[in-house]
């Protein structure tokens, strides 16, 4: 039973940091939001549950989900956090599959403000 844990645990990180590649790629534009999605229903991956999960994986940097460096001052950080909302949400994307990374990105700015001691 302990064997089987351990390789689904192993499973689940080796998917997170193939997905968090793959959200980098897509925050650059380089990667179509809908193939992450088709990726999670081939897995059977809950879209709620996946975000949680990847923020608590120890390679999730919300300064890199961002696309900032870690020396980027409040303002450039907030400005690009809204920046990404805009462009995520689902209202205005349009595109499947971008409400994921909208959680993602809000967990990143959530762990940034927890960091900075914002309020």
């Amino acid at each position: 039973m302990e064997e089987r844990l351990s390789r689904i645990q192993r499973l689940m990180t080796s998917l997170t940091q193939e997905l968090l590649g793959a959200m980098n790629d897509m925050l650059s534009g380089v990667f179509d939001p809908a193939t992450i999605m088709q990726f999670m229903r081939n897995y059977g991956i809950d879209m709620s549950q996946l975000s949680g999960m990847v923020s608590q994986q120890p390679g999730f940097d919300p300064y890199r989900v961002l696309g900032l460096d870690r020396t980027a001052g409040n303002d450039e950080i907030k400005k690009r956090y809204h920046e990404l909302l805009r462009k995520l949400h689902p209202d205005t994307s349009g595109t499947p599959g971008t409400s994921f990374l909208l959680q993602i990105v809000m967990a990143a700015f959530e762990m940034i403000k927890r960091e900075r001691g914002w309020q």
